[in-house]
């Protein structure tokens, strides 16, 4: 009997030894195939990948196996076992392929976000084919920080979506906190699925990029802040007229009109005229504004002077924006970033518009920029202008280059009398201007 069993069992094992050698080469191959075409579709950008998933590597070499065994040992019930295990293989191909035929993904973003809002994104997914719904579908953004302090920064959200009916569309939306200013840009969203039996995986890109930019977080300025600017310019004319007459003068009548005070009447031009005519005054508008933002940090900054850093463009961006609700004046912005830039009209929404965009981009450096910061504004700006520099490095008026003040130019020696610093680092800053509220 241990005589006439041993050819079986040396067949036996010569069949499992095969079967194992083959699978565990064909499973090499297969691996080695995809990655191939990962890396093709890397290089050459395209638009769609179908992959086979860690389940379906399992399920096919669960199939060859079936296969070489009946092939070795023919045995019809393995070949036709062999034969049902590739209706669901080809079965899940067809239908991973199908599912993201014709779908488009549209994105909302909101227009005006700060840097730590809950940012929320709508996205719309569209099935444009005629028959055939698609079934768990998954949407996958990615946000990387381009410019400003958010550069390096990714982010990827993900969206499911369970069912989308043909020609029909769904919405669904995600929220994501960005607490870093700067642009981001919103890559092609990447849409997969691995419908429906999980064996293979496929990939489109659907839909178009887009960028957002995020704004430094604004404060508050308080009641001492407000003080302190009364106190750096008293002694300066705080109001003046927009063609330079002094508060109450008139330069000139017109027609009366209903709602005009009987106060305003000039009767003496209006017997000469023969009808009612009333003086008309000067507008007051508030004295102009330049806005210096020195953003440097050492060449190894810390937390620290990250933080110090974000604290400048938030609180210059804070004045910026209280200037232009108030209006009535002129604006001078200008950064480190690039002292030749700046700047300057009337404050208005749009100058705010341009002027947030700016800080959300500034970044720091430790190059010493601040001597051509202040010296392009004082060529600039007029006469008069308040100057205000924020700086996060501990200096002051007296520390700057005297060239900057020349005592042999008037122009300049009028600038210096308002000419004020604002330094971050002072712990008495806090008393002036709140975070956050």
């Amino acid at each position: 009997m241990a005589t006439s069993n041993l050819p079986t069992n040396r067949k036996a094992s010569a069949v499992s030894a095969g079967g194992s050698k083959l699978s565990g080469r064909w499973l090499r191959t297969v691996r080695a195939f995809a990655l191939r075409a990962g890396r093709l579709a890397a290089a050459y950008g395209l638009r769609s990948r179908t992959t086979v998933c860690r389940d379906g590597l399992y399920y096919m070499v669960l199939t060859v196996f079936v296969f070489v065994g009946a092939a070795l040992g023919e045995v019809n019930l393995l070949l036709l076992l062999g034969g049902m295990l590739l209706g669901p293989l080809w079965l899940s191909y067809r239908l991973v392929v199908k599912t993201l035929r014709g779908l488009e993904v549209q994105r909302v973003v909101p227009a005006d976000v700060c840097s730590g809002d809950l940012v929320v994104v709508k996205l719309a997914l569209s099935n444009r084919r005629r028959r055939l719904g698609s079934w768990a579908v998954t949407v996958e953004e990615e946000l990387v920080g381009q410019a400003g302090d958010a550069r390096g920064e990714v982010v990827r959200p993900e969206v499911f979506f369970s069912y989308v009916p043909a020609g029909e569309t769904r919405q669904r939306s995600y929220r994501v906190r960005l607490p870093r200013r700067g642009r981001y840009r919103f890559a092609v969203p990447k849409v997969s699925t691995r419908f429906p039996f999980g064996l293979f995986g496929r990939t489109i890109r659907a839909g178009l990029p887009a960028t957002l930019t995020v704004y430094p977080r604004l404060g508050r300025l308080t009641q001492q802040w407000l003080a302190r600017q009364r106190e750096w310019f008293e002694g300066t004319h705080r109001r003046e007229h927009r063609h330079g007459r002094v508060s109450g003068d008139f330069y000139g009548v017109r027609p009366w009109r209903s709602g005009d005070s009987r106060r305003h009447i000039h009767w003496r031009s209006s017997a000469r005229h023969g009808s009612l005519v009333v003086r008309q005054f000067e507008q007051h508008r508030n004295r102009d504004l330049a806005v210096l933002v020195d953003l440097w940090r050492p060449a190894t900054p810390r937390a620290e002077d990250r933080e110090n850093v974000e604290l400048a463009v938030s609180f210059a961006a804070t004045v910026v924006a209280d200037a232009c609700r108030r209006g009535g004046s002129n604006l001078f912005v200008s950064t480190s970033m690039d002292p030749a830039h700046a700047l300057r009209g009337p404050a208005s929404a749009l100058l705010l518009q341009g002027a947030m965009e700016e800080f959300a981009l500034a970044e720091a450096s430790a190059a010493d920029r601040l001597f051509d910061l202040v010296a392009n504004a004082l060529a600039s700006v007029d006469p008069g202008t308040e100057i205000v520099l924020v700086t996060t490095r501990p200096i002051d008026a007296e520390e700057l280059p005297s060239s900057i003040f020349s005592p042999a130019d008037a122009r300049r020696r009028m600038h210096a009398q308002r000419f004020r610093i604002v330094n971050t680092r002072d712990v008495g800053m806090n008393e002036y201007f709140r975070t956050g509220e």
